[in-house]
């Protein structure tokens, strides 16, 4: 159920994206919205109810008293739209059909929205012909005790409590990546100093939080992978360097370069890359050349540094020279460029494909050691220290039965900080009833870690 409305979600944003750059009735614009009326018509049918209500609280969509993390981080079309329309979400209702979504879609490409409040929106849609999608209530501090408790969810009816929102920071970054790869699709000039400014605020927050940051690692990003992957790569690489007590000025290069390293790969077509089975051999051909394009791309542009240009080329090139492009035997490589090469292919191993399940971090470390030639040694050596055999960010159960996210490392490699989350009785706790758990202290001598949660998001 949840991983049909997640699609849903993430469905409607695709095709707000696709309708801003191709008319109502172009292919790809019909096809998004069939595809999601199917969607609807097998949830409709298996609730049994005659609406799907998604809420939005402080930019987090909710689901039936419950943040969706994923949805969330690639969902920010739709939910600055809700904020725009002044309400708290979207009714979907059974009634609705491919005409009527596609007008929802028409509404979404104003450049301006002539409203002021949620009455005149609802005014709005009703004059656009949309009358099977209903804008929610905003959501409030003031009624219901808690969303998450409330034996009744909140549907965008009744005013209810507030929600910290932890994924801001990456729905930013997600935001400035997708914008970058669109605009690289369509020829359009790329918006450099976006990336170097995201890059300062990630590095601020990074420095804080990580873990909170990295609770996405293993989210499917569905057709919208290789973006994430690039916020994913970019949040690892400014992190690991952070640890390796790298200046300010090198972490925001990093950052910058991190975020625009993949940008190549709006050249690909989507049937290659978000191809679900093994590519033949022209096809893996016509991959190795988006590091190429992207050089080709970001070298149009003012404001790119070297490192920019770099890591773009550089990213599959070996330690030993191996990889792609062919790099010229004259050449040397940039420590930052093997980091970011690290990254990316922890990253590409441990998340969530169209093709692939989450690998463990464990195994992920596994198949880069027994790679041999394929990283600089002493900064995988370094790599893996600083992120441990459970990186922060991802959930464990601990041997008593309790849940934790990790914060940090810790003083020994398997057995890391942990914010406690759940009880031994697997209830959930408030966040002010959160506690630390340090696995090193000699009181949590008989605690362990039981194993690592890659499926969950709390």
């Amino acid at each position: 159920m949840d991983e049909n409305i997640n699609d849903i979600i993430m469905l409607l944003c695709k095709g707000m994206s696709n309708r801003k750059l191709y008319f109502s009735d172009h292919p790809k614009v019909t096809a998004y919205t069939t595809d999601i009326i199917v969607l609807l018509k097998d949830y409709f049918l298996s609730s049994g109810k005659n609406e799907l209500f998604i809420g939005v609280v402080e930019g987090v969509f909710v689901f039936d008293g419950k943040r969706l993390f994923g949805p969330s981080v690639t969902g920010k079309l739709l939910i600055d739209f809700a904020t725009i329309l002044h309400g708290g979400g979207f009714g979907l209702k059974k009634d609705l059909t491919v005409k009527e979504l596609k007008k929802f879609l028409d509404l979404t490409t104003l450049r301006e929205v002539p409203v002021t409040n949620l009455a005149e929106s609802r005014a709005l849609m009703i004059n656009y012909g949309i009358k099977n999608i209903r804008i929610g209530d905003p959501f409030s501090y003031t009624d219901e005790p808690t969303l998450q408790k409330s034996a009744r969810p909140w549907e965008g009816k009744k005013a209810g409590p507030g929600l910290q929102s932890p994924t801001f920071l990456y729905q930013v970054l997600y935001d400035v990546v997708s914008k970058a790869h669109g605009a690289a699709a369509l020829n359009q000039t790329l918006d450099i100093e976006s990336a170097k400014s995201v890059s300062e605020f990630m590095l601020r927050y990074t420095r804080a939080s990580f873990a909170d940051v990295m609770q996405h690692v293993h989210y499917p990003d569905y057709d919208s992978y290789t973006v994430g992957h690039s916020v994913r790569v970019s949040s690892l690489a400014v992190y690991v360097a952070g640890k390796m007590n790298s200046p300010k000025k090198d972490l925001l290069a990093l950052g910058t370069a991190g975020l625009l390293h993949d940008v190549g790969k709006s050249a690909i077509p989507d049937e290659i890359l978000l191809k679900k089975s093994r590519l033949t051999k022209e096809e893996y051909t016509v991959v190795k050349k988006h590091p190429t394009a992207g050089v080709e791309l970001l070298l149009a542009h003012d404001g790119v540094s070297s490192l920019d240009i770099a890591a773009c080329w550089g990213h599959h090139i070996r330690y030993d020279g191996g990889g792609y492009p062919p790099q010229p035997q004259w050449a040397s490589r940039h420590p930052v460029v093997a980091l970011l090469q690290i990254c990316d292919v922890f990253e590409a191993l441990t998340a969530v494909r169209p093709y692939k399940s989450a690998m463990v971090p464990q195994q992920a470390y596994g198949v880069m050691l027994a790679d041999k030639g394929a990283f600089h040694p002493g900064l995988l050596a370094s790599f893996i220290s600083l992120l441990g055999l459970y990186p922060p960010g991802t959930f464990v159960k601990l041997s008593d039965n309790r849940v934790g996210m990790v914060t940090d490392v810790g003083r020994q490699i398997d057995r890391p900080n942990l914010k406690i989350v759940k009880t031994e009785e697997n209830e959930p706790l408030e966040d002010d009833d959160c506690y630390i758990v340090e696995l090193h202290d000699p009181q949590c001598s008989e605690l362990y870690v039981e194993r690592l949660l890659l499926d969950q998001i709390f």
